[in-house]
């Protein structure tokens, strides 16, 4: 093979590779623009001590958003604590939810644990299917849920949510539920551990400080016999939260 023929395939090689990175480019670049939905349910920083509920179904659906975004860029374990959050927010919002709300939350959960089935099985196109489904299904609620009050735990079953685990408004763990008691008004106040700084798993050291914070700003889920109990704080991180001292 002479010089010429020689250019003339290299650079047909040349052409190939460069097409195939753009094409690549391009369905990267194309699958990530739904990403940007999660901007939109972002909550005015007032929102979580008016409204727990329309703040906690903004931040379950960032955490699907969040989760999407990271499959979409290779980062798998980034994504799979990411769903775990998003999961752990859905429950909680379901437990405290009614109407429409919560018709979009049980769809939304059912997206959530078809993610997981989607990604135990290797089909990560399909899960990120999955997680666009859940973002829209929490995102179109987050006016309706404004509306939507927390309940109080009958003080018959406070003694059941001792020590659970405290989420703040995207899922992520900012502590423990020490107890629940009365105030000096005869409120119920929820008795709170927070901790000061997450590691990569996304848990903090419980090491942090004691709050007591009126028992109907958190969302509180299912009581569980078997598996970890869940309440809600919705704020952004542990240094929002303001107790009664």
């Amino acid at each position: 093979m002479n010089a010429r023929k020689i250019g003339l395939v290299t650079a047909m090689w040349l052409l190939g590779l460069a097409s195939i990175a753009g094409f690549t480019w391009a369905v990267e670049w194309l699958d990530g623009q739904p990403v940007r939905v999660a901007a939109a349910a972002d909550p005015p920083p007032a929102v979580a001590a008016r409204q727990p509920l329309a703040a906690l179904t903004a931040g379950a659906a960032r955490a699907a958003a969040t989760a999407r975004r990271d499959l979409a860029s290779g980062q798998r374990s980034e994504a799979s604590h990411a769903i775990d959050a998003a999961l752990r927010a859905t429950e909680v919002g379901l437990e405290n939810s009614h109407g429409m709300v919560k018709k979009a939350y049980e769809a939304a959960l059912q997206r959530i644990h078809y993610t997981r089935q989607d990604l135990h099985n290797g089909w990560e196109a399909s899960a990120r299917q999955e997680l666009r489904h859940a973002v829209e299904e929490l995102t179109r609620v987050i006016e309706p849920a404004r509306t939507q009050s927390p309940g109080t735990p009958a003080p018959l079953v406070w003694n059941q949510y001792n020590s659970a685990t405290l989420l703040d408004s995207t899922g992520a763990t900012i502590g423990e539920v020490n107890h629940i008691e009365r105030g000096p008004n005869g409120m119920p106040v929820a008795v709170l551990q927070v901790g000061g700084a997450s590691d990569v798993l996304g848990f903090l050291d419980f090491g942090g400080r004691t709050e007591r914070v009126p028992a109907d700003r958190l969302l509180w889920g299912p009581r569980r016999f078997i598996g970890s109990t869940f309440a809600a704080l919705a704020v952004q991180d542990a240094d929002d939260i303001r107790g009664t001292g």
